[in-house]
């Protein structure tokens, strides 16, 4: 494919979320050269990648991948997900290829499928560990050992390689574990011969789907055309816009640095790029850029068991209470402390935390309104035991020791807790934490060598 021709890619918001049927089918008329989507997040914690449940129901998740996958064979383009069932771990690409299965099974599709794993061996980890080429993102602590062996899955954000790999293969649908958001629209334009400045540029400002349109409720599909030098991004359903801001807005999405955005080879730099308003509808973008990397890296994710969660919600409307709520709260910790006493329980085997929506909840101490009392507050109590028997007993105290705690002398005959619901305890299930949220160094090859490409025909 001549790089004197753009590339059109088609982009959908999250698989699951749901998108415009009918912007989807404007968008398959522009023949764009692929359709993909992300398909995961690490914004709802590491739950999911240490169970290996996946993340949105397998209702929205056919619904979805039927739409895109029967369009894309439809115009014979290939088709792309990446992070795979939200965590991107096997068991999340498993039961995603699963229902790709099935949706070809019942659409009379066939096709070449191109399954990619982004499991990383706990062994290469502690490796390279070792030779001190595994670092901290942000505020994370250093990892060690025992954050490796209590890690229940680990995974590493791939880049653009093993997807130009995989249509190299001759893929048709492209099912990946966890992967940069960016990574998984770059291959085609790269593979086509676009420069790296305009199609990782674009390949960012398409990753978010319709959150590059003024109106996300709308659920566009957007079309990135990709030229060397430039980009354009559209809507595709009728009535939707994106303009600079809007399109601006996703590069800025969830990065630390507003101009620069971490790959494993490298970074895109916006920095000199200038976003024009092209018309009412569409944003034109010139002068990205792509910086390679002096090593390449990945980032790991790694999640390990702490505990097993429940939570009992309360309303409280004593205006009393909610004036000295902060004593309240540390007259209740007491009480739930010595109930632990009684059961045997040690401190380092459970973790009290409050949420009082209404007073704190969202900022805590950095809440800057936190002297204005609310008339009710809404509490959640969250208790987490080391095992579930210690979270059962713990939470059997937290509605009798709240409830009738008496911090004002004359509470009578009643309690402090209106309960929403019955049982008032509700028993979330198994906690788990980030253990592993850094950056390993790997040598090029591993670019592709850690993420196999595992071909099928469907």
């Amino acid at each position: 494919m001549s790089t004197e021709q753009p590339i059109r890619v088609l982009a959908t918001c999250n698989l699951g979320l749901g998108f415009s049927y009918r912007g989807l089918k404007a968008g398959v008329e522009r023949e764009p050269h692929l359709i993909a989507c992300d398909a995961g997040s690490a914004d709802f914690g590491p739950y999911f990648l240490g169970t290996g449940e996946v993340q949105k129901s397998r209702a929205t998740l056919k619904r979805d991948l039927s739409l895109l996958i029967q369009a894309a064979r439809e115009i014979g383009v290939p088709f792309i997900t990446g992070s795979a069932g939200g965590a991107g771990a096997r068991p999340h690409v498993d039961a995603t290829v699963d229902l790709v299965r099935e949706i070809a099974h019942e659409q009379s599709l066939n096709f070449r499928l191109a399954t990619i794993p982004a499991d990383i061996p706990p062994a290469l980890v502690r490796e390279r560990l070792a030779q001190g080429r595994v670092t901290s993102l942000g505020q994370v602590a250093d990892l060690t050992d025992g954050a490796i062996a209590s890690s229940s899955a680990i995974v590493g954000m791939m880049g653009v390689e093993p997807y130009i790999k995989a249509l190299e293969m001759g893929a048709e649908v492209i099912v990946a574990g966890r992967s940069t958001d960016p990574a998984i629209f770059a291959g085609v334009p790269l593979r086509a011969g676009i420069s790296p400045g305009s199609a990782w540029h674009a390949s960012k400002c398409i990753d978010k789907g319709y959150l590059a349109t003024t109106r996300p409720q709308d659920g566009s599909p957007v079309l990135a055309t990709i030229s060397n030098d430039e980009f354009v991004i559209e809507p595709t359903r009728d009535g939707a816009q994106c303009t600079v801001k809007s399109v601006a807005t996703v590069t800025l999405h969830e990065n630390p640095d507003p101009f620069r955005v971490a790959q494993p080879t490298g970074t895109i730099d916006t920095t000199n790029a200038t976003y024009h308003q092209h018309d009412e509808h569409c944003v034109r973008v010139t002068g990205s850029e792509y910086a390679p990397a002096l090593e390449p890296t990945i980032k790991l994710e790694g999640a390990a068991l702490v505990g097993y969660r429940k939570i009992l919600i309360a309303g409280v409307r004593d205006p009393r209470l909610i004036e000295r709520f902060d004593e309240y709260l540390d007259a209740y910790r007491a009480a739930i402390a010595r109930a632990a006493r009684s059961l045997d329980i040690n401190d380092a085997d459970y973790r009290l935390q409050f949420r009082t929506y209404g007073k704190d909840a969202v900022m805590g101490s950095f809440e800057p309104l936190r002297d204005r009392p609310s008339h009710e507050v809404g509490l959640i109590v969250d208790i987490v035991g080391r095992t579930r028997e210690i979270a059962s007993a713990l939470a059997s105290r937290l509605g009798p020791s709240g409830s009738r705690l008496d911090i004002v002398g004359r509470m009578g005959g009643g309690g402090n807790f209106a309960y929403p619901f019955s049982p008032s305890l509700i028993d979330v299930g198994p906690v788990y934490e980030w253990s592993i949220w850094h950056l390993m160094g790997i040598d090029e090859p591993e670019l592709v060598d850690l993420f196999p490409v595992e071909m099928q025909d469907v």
